[in-house]
């Protein structure tokens, strides 16, 4: 049997480059851990939070970011599912079969849906401008929507049709506010500038 024997320069640049390559792994999922435990109080948020922010790792593009740029990630999927979900509640809606009142339900969350995305809007350009106080002030509207979706709208039988969405939406809505509210506390601790 004839063994495969690799220069040694190579083996030696390889190892390097595993190890730098799960150092960074392990550097970003402790950075996440230690923000999400920061800025969550109950155990299921910490879960939570690791869980959809750890998965922006798998993105090829993505870096490290600090507690700014994860609390504006977490805001920019809470957007992406919100506008996912308009969507979705627009496919629904093209069902000739749905019964009026159904119709009626899913263009009241629509309308919820929308009025919250402009919220969102409002949220990330009052952080990038550095104001965390009205990104969270936002978002505590935009947290009523997927509620006011599932219970103000539908009779029971029908709220099954954007149940999951509007578990997920609420949970990004609050995973957001979470990480908003640990950097909008961080900011009342800084010193004026000079």
């Amino acid at each position: 049997m004839k063994t495969l024997t690799f220069p040694k320069t190579n083996s030696l640049l390889f190892i390097f480059h595993t190890l730098f390559i799960a150092y960074l792994g392990t550097a970003t999922a402790s950075f996440i851990e230690d923000t999400c435990k920061q800025a969550t109080l109950i155990s299921d948020d910490y879960i939570y939070c690791v869980r959809e922010l750890t998965r922006l790792r798998s993105i090829p593009s993505y870096r490290i970011p600090d507690a700014n740029g994860l609390a504006f990630d977490a805001a920019q999927l809470t957007y992406n599912h919100y506008l996912n979900t308009t969507l979705k509640i627009e496919e629904l809606s093209r069902n000739p079969g749905l019964p009026p009142w159904v119709k009626e339900g899913l263009s009241t969350c629509h309308d919820l849906y929308v009025n919250a995305i402009s919220h969102i809007k409002i949220a990330l350009l009052a952080f990038e401008n550095s104001d965390p106080y009205q990104a969270m002030f936002q978002f505590q509207t935009v947290i009523e929507a997927p509620g006011a979706c599932r219970n103000g709208v539908f009779r029971f039988r029908e709220r099954c049709m954007l149940a999951r969405e509007n578990r997920k939406a609420e949970r990004l809505s609050r995973l957001s506010l979470l990480m908003l509210n640990l950097l909008y506390k961080r900011s009342l601790s800084l010193p004026p500038p000079a």
